[in-house]
C-alpha cells in the first residue's frame, strides 16, 4: 500500500518517464533478473581482487553469484524478514551480500566500521539484528566485546581472510568461502528457492534499515523499502543521465543510502560499476578504471583541488605556469558557463593551457569524465568552479537518508551553478511558511523504526519536513542554503548562515580543513578551524621547519599565513558574517573522536560543547572592547 507520503506526481512527467515509473520492478531481485537477462554477457562489475588487479563480472554472473550468496544464508537459517548487519567496507562482496539479503526477503542494517561501540550496542539491539557480517577477524575482534553482538548474534559472516584462535572455534562464525560452499549445496538440494523468496517479495516489503547518525541524539533507523531503491534506480536511470556506456567509479560508503541508490540507477541503465571503498587509492584507480562518472562527498573534491594547488612549489616555473594557467581560466569561466563564445585571444589562451595544464588534471582522473556528483553536504562554488575551469563538469545533487539520498539533481546536459538541480521525476515539494523545503515521493522513507513519535514530527500531513532552508525557482530548480536549527542569529539582530561562513574558509585555503563558526548571541562571528595534517606537514618542509603537527600550531609563520586565508574568505561575506577571531584545533573532526558523522558532517553542537573553553576564550573581553579583523587566538 502506497502512504501518502510516497504518492507520486506523473501528471508532469513525459510518456516515456511516466511509463518507466508505472512499470518500475517489484523488488530488488527482479531487478538483477532484468537486467542479467538483457544483457547477460556484458560487464557490469569491475572490482580489485587480493592482489590489486582489476577483475569483471558481466551481469549474468553477478545475478548468479548473489543467488548463490543468498542460498547460503538460507543454509545458515536466515528468513525472510530476518534482519542482517552489515558492517565493512565498500567491496564486491558488500553488493553481493547486500543483494542477497533483499533477494530472500531479509532486511539489511547498515552498520559504519567505525560505528562507536555505544551506536552498535543501540543499532543491533533496536533494530533485532540476529546475523552480523563484517570485513574481517579484526573488526570482528573489536566488536566482540559489544553485550549485542556477544549475545544477540547469531550468525556472523568475515568478509576477507581466514579465521584463526578462538574467532576460529566460535561455531557461530564463518568465512566468505565457507559461506558459497554452502550455498552451492543448498542451491544443488533447493534449485528454486530463491526464486520463490524473490517472487513473493512485494514493493512494499523492508529491504534497508540505515541509522544515520545525525549531528545529536542517538541513531535514527531509517526504513526504506523495496520501492524505495526501485524507485530511486527508475526515476534517474530513465531521465537520460547515464547511459550503458559509462564507468561509474563508486567509493561512497554503501552504508550511506547515496550508494545504494546508485547502485540502482547503474542497473537499471546498465552500465559499467566499478567498486572500492578506500578513499586513499580514489585517484590512482580512477587513472586504472578511467571511470566516466564518479559520485562524492565535497570534502574528496576540495582534497583533488588542494592536492593540485599545493604538488608544486611556491617560486617555481611551473607554480607560475598553473597559476597563470587559472587565471585564464577563471576570466573564460562567465563566457564558457553560459555556452557562450570566447573572445579570439581568450579562446587561443584557454586552448594552450588545456593542453599544458587542464588536459594533465584530467588525465590524472582517467582522461574520460563526463562529470562528478557531489552530494550528502553542501558544495562550495568556488570548488564547482575550479572543475569547471580545468574541464570537469562537477554537478551538485541533495537528499537526505530519509528520502533514500538523491532527490535533487543537476543533469550534466543543464546543471546550473549554485542549485542542486531538479526534483527526481514523480517527486513533489513545496517550502513552507518558514522556508522549510517539504517533499513527497517514491524515495521518502516508510517511517523511522520503533520510534512513531519522532516519524509523526518529521512526516506531517503527507509531507516530509526535511529540516533544511530551501528555494524552488520557476525552473524548478533547488537551492538549499542552511539547516533551519543552525541559523545563528548575533546580538545585533543578524541572522547568519555557519554553512555560509564554514563553506567560505574552507574553499578559501587549502590549509582548512574544517571550519566551525560560532557567534549565537555573540556581537560578532568567530571560528574553529581545523587544519589539513596533509597540508601542514607540506607547509613545514616548504619552509623549513622540521616540527610535529602541534608544533607548527605554535608558529608565528603558520598563524600569519592563516590569517591571511581567514582574511581573503571574509571577502567573500557580508559584514556582519565576516570572522573576527579563530582558534586552531588540536585535530580534524573525525567519527573516531566522535566530532563528526560516518560521513564526515561535522557535529556542531557536539564540537561546541568540546571546546567550550576555546569559544570562552575567543570571546574573552573582546566584545567589550571590539575584535581584530582577524585575530588568532
Amino acid at each position: 500500500m502506497t502512504l501518502e507520503h510516497q504518492q507520486l506526481d506523473l501528471d508532469s512527467l513525459s510518456p516515456d518517464l511516466r511509463a518507466a515509473l508505472e512499470n518500475r520492478w517489484p523488488n530488488i531481485g527482479s531487478a538483477l533478473d532484468t537486467r542479467a537477462e538483457a544483457t547477460p554477457d556484458v560487464t557490469g562489475w569491475m572490482y580489485p581482487d587480493d592482489h590489486d588487479e582489476w577483475q569483471e563480472l558481466s551481469w549474468k554472473e553477478f545475478r548468479d553469484r548473489t543467488h548463490t550468496v543468498a542460498a547460503g544464508l538460507l543454509s545458515l537459517g536466515i528468513e525472510p524478514r530476518s534482519v542482517v548487519a552489515i558492517s565493512a567496507n565498500t567491496s564486491i562482496r558488500w553488493v553481493l551480500a547486500d543483494f542477497a539479503v533483499n533477494c530472500i526477503g531479509a532486511v539489511t542494517c547498515a552498520l559504519y566500521p567505525n560505528t562507536h561501540e555505544d551506536d552498535t550496542q543501540f543499532i543491533i539491539t533496536d533494530s533485532g539484528a540476529s546475523t552480523l557480517i563484517v570485513e574481517s577477524q579484526r573488526l570482528l575482534e573489536k566488536m566482540l566485546h559489544i553485550p549485542a553482538v556477544a549475545q544477540d548474534i547469531n550468525h556472523v559472516i568475515v568478509l576477507n581472510g581466514d579465521l584463526s584462535g578462538d574467532v576460529a572455534a566460535d561455531e557461530r562464525v564463518v568465512t566468505w568461502q565457507t559461506l558459497i560452499a554452502h550455498g552451492e549445496q543448498f542451491q544443488a538440494q533447493y534449485p528454486s528457492r530463491v526464486r520463490e523468496l524473490i517472487d513473493a517479495t512485494t514493493r512494499d516489503d523492508l529491504a534497508t534499515i540505515i541509522y544515520t547518525s545525525g549531528t545529536t541524539g542517538r541513531p535514527k533507523g531509517v526504513e526504506l523499502t523495496h520501492d524505495n531503491w526501485i524507485y530511486e534506480g527508475t526515476s534517474w536511470g530513465a531521465n537520460d543521465t547515464l547511459y550503458p556506456t559509462d564507468v561509474h567509479y563508486i567509493w561512497l560508503p554503501l552504508t550511506h543510502a547515496f550508494g545504494k541508490a546508485m547502485l540502482l540507477v547503474d542497473i537499471y541503465t546498465g552500465c559499467v560499476t566499478a567498486l572500492d571503498g578506500r578513499v586513499p587509492k580514489i585517484v590512482e584507480n580512477m587513472a586504472k578504471v578511467r571511470p566516466t562518472l564518479m559520485c562524492g562527498v565535497p570534502r574528496i573534491f576540495e582534497k583533488v583541488r588542494a592536492g593540485t594547488d599545493n604538488a608544486v612549489k611556491p617560486g617555481t616555473p611551473k607554480a607560475a605556469l598553473l597559476k597563470h594557467a587559472m587565471k585564464i581560466a577563471d576570466k573564460s569561466f562567465p563566457y564558457r558557463s553560459q555556452g557562450k563564445p570566447m573572445p579570439p585571444v581568450l579562446a587561443a589562451e584557454y586552448k594552450l593551457f588545456d593542453k599544458l595544464a587542464y588536459s594533465t588534471i584530467r588525465n590524472l582522473l582517467g582522461g574520460r569524465l563526463r562529470f562528478l556528483v557531489s552530494g550528502s553536504a553542501r558544495l562550495d562554488p568556488d570548488v564547482q568552479k575550479w572543475f569547471f575551469n580545468i574541464g570537469i563538469k562537477l554537478v551538485e545533487g541533495y537528499g537526505v537518508t530519509e528520502t533514500s539520498a538523491v532527490t535533487t539533481y543537476n543533469r550534466p546536459q543543464e546543471f546550473r551553478f549554485g542549485t542542486v538541480g531538479r526534483l527526481a521525476p514523480g517527486t513533489s515539494a513545496k517550502v513552507s511558511d518558514e522556508g522549510e523545503l517539504l517533499l513527497r515521493g517514491g524515495g521518502v522513507m516508510r517511517q523511522y523504526h520503533n520510534d512513531p513519535e519522532l516519524t509523526a514530527q518529521m512526516i506531517k500531513d503527507g509531507w516530509f519536513h526535511t529540516g533544511d532552508v530551501g528555494t524552488i525557482d520557476d525552473e524548478g530548480y533547488v537551492r538549499i542554503t542552511d539547516r533551519i536549527k543552525d541559523v545563528m542569529k548575533s546580538s545585533n539582530g543578524k541572522f547568519i548562515s555557519p554553512a555560509a561562513v564554514e563553506g567560505a574558509l574552507t574553499s578559501s585555503s587549502a590549509a582548512i580543513s574544517q571550519a566551525v563558526a560560532v557567534g549565537e548571541g555573540r556581537k560578532f562571528v568567530s571560528a574553529l578551524i581545523a587544519l589539513d595534517p596533509e597540508w601542514v606537514e607540506q607547509w613545514t618542509k616548504l619552509n623549513g621547519f622540521d616540527v610535529d603537527y602541534s608544533e607548527a600550531l605554535t608558529l608565528p609563520e603558520l598563524r600569519s599565513t592563516l590569517r591571511e586565508e581567514v582574511q581573503q574568505a571574509n571577502k567573500r561575506l557580508s559584514r556582519w558574517e565576516q570572522v573576527k577571531r579563530f582558534a586552531f584545533l588540536p585535530e580534524e573532526m573525525t567519527p573516531e573522536n566522535g566530532t563528526a558523522t560516518p560521513t564526515a558532517k561535522v557535529k556542531r553542537r557536539l564540537v561546541m560543547e568540546k571546546y567550550s573553553d576555546i569559544i570562552d576564550k575567543l570571546y574573552a573581553g573582546a566584545e567589550l572592547w571590539g575584535p581584530a579583523n582577524p585575530t588568532y587566538l
